[in-house]
């Protein structure tokens, strides 16, 4: 059996012309294996309620924000990585939602 550093999940490359909903379960997914998934989910330049002006960002956050990042750009075409340069995984993920998530008919 594969040990779990080992494995590695095959993303296809996402151009903006295929199933967004497929692509970005499978990115979920890598983003999960390697422990970064709350970036995604997280707005590490907001400031909390208590403290508006005190960012949660810090070093470390920054290297998890990074991998998380640059998971997500590899399952990009070239053309669309562009559009992202220097931005925050959250960034990155949640103008992906807005451009290409479709929603269901529960959305509506």
């Amino acid at each position: 059996m594969a040990n779990d550093a080992e494995m590695t999940l095959e993303v296809e490359i996402f151009d903006g012309s295929g199933n967004f909903a497929d692509w970005s379960e499978q990115v979920i997914l890598a983003l999960r294996q390697k422990g970064v998934l709350d970036y995604v989910e997280l707005d590490m330049c907001a400031g909390t309620a208590e403290e508006p002006d005190k960012k949660k960002f810090n070093p470390v956050d920054s290297k998890a924000d990074g991998l998380a990042v640059a998971i997500i750009l590899r399952c990009m075409s070239k053309s669309h990585q562009k559009r992202f340069f220097r931005s925050t995984a959250f960034e990155v993920w949640t103008e992906l939602q807005k451009l290409y998530r479709v929603p269901n008919t529960e959305d509506l």
